[in-house]
């Protein structure tokens, strides 16, 4: 009764673990926005590759397109080299010249392997590729050029002649190769032996200076382009663009309006049009003489600031910039977005802002982002903004308005005006944080110049009155100004300052060990009955403070650099770096500290977390989500626990990707990247996992047998087996399928599942052993000795075959029959039958079980003969013949009119007779030969009866038959000498005359039978 009550709480238990679990998605997703910094482009056959990442600073990224830029997939590869600053396409081989030297992929970007065999030794840098016949020249690490001619296996330095090797541009035809300098402003160098030497080809080149041309100066060439036999070099501080048609020799300036731009990066053209790109804001221009004037050509490119490169592909110009890609078939007269599926945007920090339900995210170099929709969609909202001249640093948010730079939207991106308009100072020192604080209806900002000090607006920034009643020195009131509940505070260089009236007046507290810097970059939380501010190192001062009594007194509580605060539930967080001895030194080490005692305690829940990355900290109120940062092993890693454990949820992002921050919106996550713009899960993925599926496997396994059983895997999940008490599990313990030693006893397989944020739901299978059954079977058959053609029957007696057995029946060892207990065929002499039994019973001694044989016995039929018998022929009043002649003897005669072996012509009547002649040997088998009589009426063949007449006859064409007393003619036939039948005619149902056509039988002897409804007529008929 123990037992019993045991395995329903069990199963109690079970059922209330299984309720009330929601079903969650399993990794990171993209979520966009599309775009983001282009470094460079290449084609090859159909397909075009573009490189994205800016500069060391973001995660590379590797994408290609197959339909000339209408989308983008990611070439997802764990060797993509950072810092990707080149790329050529040269036979079936892709090159990258990064700031580790030179890769190489033979698999369309899946794999990419460093090939820097000749280096020099020191930096490996490489800014430029080029390809001239089969030679690959690269240009780079201060060593001036690198050749290689066996596709990147070896690297040779090929710099003679060349007297200045910082190399700012390369480009190389079939016959020669040409590189851009600009330190020594030596111009250009041409090389037309393949490398071996270089020549400066800079005749008519000079520098612009202040209204004079200095011509004993180049300008620094920062792009060069072949269009045509024409080439163009691009240069650095508004040198213009300069021309050459007679492959370096002779130069020229080819316009004043190209000294408008600061610096050009790309060229490129064809026979109707050359365009330039410029870095610093003026996008691209165009040239439809060769160069004597220019128009800006930036129609329909919204973020022209920094080209990168172009490339021709077809009929189509496409061009990168650090907004993405753009595309022309017009010849630059109008531009298209070409970037779909390219998801490259360097987040910045804070890289996400709320305001309402609307999400923004920041990007360096694409400008705000604005998603209705939790991600599903993002727009550009980037109007107003100076996005083509300036990269984005930080993106704020207070209550109503959107802040960057000196920019502030009040309609959610839709238009941004000077800031300074509405508040004239910040929050934060250097204006790094919102203009201004919104506290109790009021706004507050700090002035940082003229007129120092902490200012108020009652009327949302149209005008503003200074507070600094209380503050001893106002142009103190630098570092910050912060509301925490109905409190505000005041960093300053002489102390921190609160207010508990909007500011009307400030009260100093009470804070060790401040100095001057001391406050710059603190930061402040509150957990409602407590104050903590965390100092950042400002002026050498480090530490955690604490205050119970609204900012009067400070005491300090840890020795800990602050970076951020956050609350989780019912603790605090502080992310920041700690002093540890490393080697027998101190140093820094980044930290996750926790306090769950309202701030007054804090401990390291860090873990063996390598170098986290402490302004990415974030929480859900349950869980904490962290990022860390190792080169091509950025992780994130979230905590259920508060630290006591951390679960690395990497999974699903992109390869190489660092998260700068995350951000939590309703039940997702969002996270902010450098450089794979931004991807989202949903909270829910950080839970305990659901309630597995049913198990798979047998309730009554058979004792002492190995069985499996098994539940739907789910990526990340451990499965943990338990089994009745004698059972063993035997593998797989851990995973989602188990074999296992079926016991003796009665009870349940459980399976609980797990992972990083619990124990999920169990999930259970009631099994009941069972003692194996021994499986027999036996066939028997009808009959056996049988005759040559005869059937047999074959039958099955079983047991334990269960309700659904299978009958495998074998001739001879070849498959036959049905899947049936019945067998039935017919037989040669010694065939061997046998049957192959399966039961459906789960639990036998053996399975599938062999019958016994049975091997037939088939006799052959006996030869029978009988050639002659005179006469054969009789009329019908002759005597009765005694039959003879068949062989062998012992057998008996059978037909028309024969009896004792006796045929008497009279009892056949005329016609043709089949007589058969049957001998049957020991083994009753019987064999027959016939022989056919022909009985004539004798009488020149004419009517002798009345009841049925028969016309003409002989006949040639046609036969009447005619019944006479009005009998029906229901049947006729005609059958020939042997006895077969030539013409039939049934249910006629004819009352008098009815005609045969006999024109197309052969001439003879035929006999012709007719059948009324109460006799047959049978006559003799002549054909001829």
């Amino acid at each position: 009764m123990k037992t019993k009550f045991q395995f329903l709480t069990l199963i109690a238990t079970i059922f209330y673990l299984s309720i009330n679990i929601e079903k969650v998605s399993a990794q990171w997703v993209s979520s966009g926005p599309d775009g983001g910094y282009v470094k460079c482009m290449t084609k090859s056959g159909n397909n075009i590759y573009a490189a994205t990442g800016f500069f060391w600073l973001s995660s590379p990224g590797f994408y290609k397109s197959e339909d000339n830029g209408g989308s983008w997939t990611s070439v997802s590869s764990s060797s993509l080299p950072v810092d990707i600053r080149a790329i050529a396409n040269f036979g079936n081989s892709l090159f990258l010249g990064t700031g580790s030297g030179i890769y190489r992929s033979d698999d369309n970007g899946l794999t990419w392997i460093e090939k820097n065999n000749g280096f020099p030794h020191g930096d490996k840098w490489i800014n430029h590729l080029a390809i001239s016949g089969n030679t690959i020249f690269a240009a780079g690490t201060n060593e001036g050029i690198l050749r290689s001619t066996d596709n990147g296996e070896h690297w040779t330095v090929v710099n003679s002649g060349l007297t200045d090797t910082y190399l700012y541009s390369l480009t190389a035809s079939e016959t020669a190769v040409f590189a851009g300098t600009g330190d020594q402003m030596l111009g250009v160098f041409r090389s037309m032996d393949n490398g071996n030497s270089w020549q400066q080809v800079k005749n008519g080149m000079s520098y612009y200076d202040n209204g004079i041309w200095l011509t004993a100066y180049a300008p620094m060439i920062t792009s060069l382009a072949f269009i045509g036999s024409d080439l163009y070099a691009g240069t650095d501080e508004s040198q213009g663009i300069w021309k050459t048609s007679d492959n370096g020799e002779s130069w020229k300036f080819t316009s004043m309006e190209t000294m408008n731009y600061q610096n050009f990066t790309a060229i490129s053209g064809n026979g109707s049009v050359v365009l330039a790109g410029s870095r610093d804001g003026g996008g691209v221009i165009k040239s439809v003489d060769g160069g004597t004037s220019w128009s800006v050509a930036n129609n329909g490119i919204d973020n022209y600031g920094g080209v990168t490169s172009f490339l021709i592909h077809g009929n189509s110009f496409l061009t990168g910039t650090k907004g993405g890609i753009y595309k022309s078939e017009n010849n630059g007269n109008s531009w298209s977005w070409a970037g779909r599926g390219i998801l490259a945007h360097n987040a910045v920090y804070p890289g996400f802002a709320q305001i309402g339900s609307t999400l923004f995210f920041g990007s360096q170099t694409g400008g705000v982002y604005r998603s209705p929709d939790e991600g599903n969609t993002w727009l550009n909202t980037n109007n107003g903004l100076p996005i083509n001249e300036w990269n984005l640093s930080q993106l704020y948010s207070n209550k109503s308005a959107l802040f960057v730079w000196d920019r502030v939207s009040l309609d959610s991106g839709n238009t941004w005006e000077m800031a300074s308009i509405y508040s004239p100072g910040s929050t934060q020192n250097g204006y790094s944080g919102p203009r201004w604080l919104e506290h109790n209806g009021f706004w507050f900002t700090l002035m940082f110049n003229e007129n120092t000090g902490a200012y108020r607006s009652s009327d949302q920034g149209q005008n503003w009155s200074a507070v600094n009643n209380g503050i001893q020195d106002p142009e103190s009131a630098m570092f910050f100004i912060e509301s925490l509940n109905e409190m505000l505070f005041l960093g300053t260089s002489d102390g921190l300052y609160f207010s508990g009236n909007n500011g009307d007046f400030w009260t100093k507290g009470i804070f060790p060990n401040l100095n001057y810097w001391a406050l710059n970059g603190a930061t402040l939380t509150s957990t409602g009955s407590s104050e903590i501010c965390g100092l950042r190192g400002g002026g050498g001062i480090r530490g955690i403070y604490r205050t119970t009594d609204q900012g009067a007194n400070w005491v300090q509580v840890s020795e800990f650099l602050v970076h951020k605060f956050i609350k989780n539930g019912n603790v605090l967080l502080a992310a920041g770096t700690n002093t540890e001895l490393v080697n027998g030194e101190l140093v820094e080490i980044p930290r996750i500290f926790m306090s769950a005692d309202d701030g007054l305690n804090w401990t390291n829940i860090s873990g063996s977390i390598p170098n986290v990355s402490t302004i990415s900290l974030t929480g859900d109120g349950i869980n904490l989500f962290i990022s860390s940062y190792e080169q091509n092993n950025h992780a994130i890693y979230c905590s259920p626990d508060n630290g006591t454990s951390w679960v690395n949820i990497t999974e699903g992002i992109s390869e190489n990707s660092f998260v700068s921050s995350f951000f939590i919106v309703n039940e997702k996550i969002f996270a902010a990247t450098n450089g794979n713009s931004v991807w989202q899960r949903n909270l829910g993925d950080f839970a305990p996992p659901l309630q597995p599926d049913q198990i798979s496997g047998i309730e009554t396994p058979c004792i002492g047998s190995t069985v499996h059983y098994s539940v739907a895997n789910t990526e990340g999940v451990n499965y943990s087996w338990q089994v009745p008490q004698d059972w063993t599990i035997l593998s797989g313990n851990g995973t989602n399928s188990i074999t296992v030693y079926a016991g003796n006893a009665t009870g349940i397989v459980l399976v609980i599942p797990s992972n990083g944020f619990g124990n999920g739901p169990s999930q259970y299978k009631l099994v009941n052993p069972v003692e194996a059954m021994e499986v027999s079977v036996v066939i028997t058959e009808d009959q056996n000795n049988v005759c040559e053609g005869s059937f047999m029957t074959f039958s099955t007696f079983s047991t334990n075959g269960g309700t659904q057995p299978t009958f495998n029946w074998f001739v001879n060892g070849e498959a036959a029959g049905d899947n049936t207990p019945e067998f039935v065929y017919i037989p040669s002499n010694g065939d061997e039958i046998l049957l192959l039994f399966t039961s459906s019973e789960t639990c036998t001694v053996q399975n599938q079980v062999e019958s016994n044989s049975i091997t037939t016995v088939v006799n052959s039929i006996p030869e029978v003969e009988w050639l002659t018998f005179e006469p054969d022929s009789l009329c019908i009043n002759w005597a009765p013949v005694l039959l003879s002649g068949a062989s062998p003897e012992g057998g008996f005669y059978s037909g028309d009119g024969v009896s004792n072996s006796i045929f008497d012509p009279l009892a056949s009547g005329t016609g043709s007779h089949l007589i058969t002649y049957t001998y049957t040997d020991t083994n009753n088998c019987s064999g027959v030969s016939t022989k056919l009589f022909i009985v004539n009426s004798c009488l020149g063949i004419q009517e002798i009866n009345t009841e049925i007449m028969v016309y003409p006859n002989p006949a040639s064409e046609k036969l009447n038959v005619l019944l006479n007393d009005g009998k029906f003619i229901l049947k006729i036939e005609l059958l020939n000498q042997v006895g077969s039948i030539v013409f039939s005619k049934e249910n006629l149902n004819v009352i008098g005359q009815y005609s045969i056509p006999v024109s197309n039988f052969p001439t003879g002897i035929y006999t012709l039978r007719v059948s009324s409804s109460n006799k047959t007529f049978t006559k003799s008929i002549i054909l001829h």
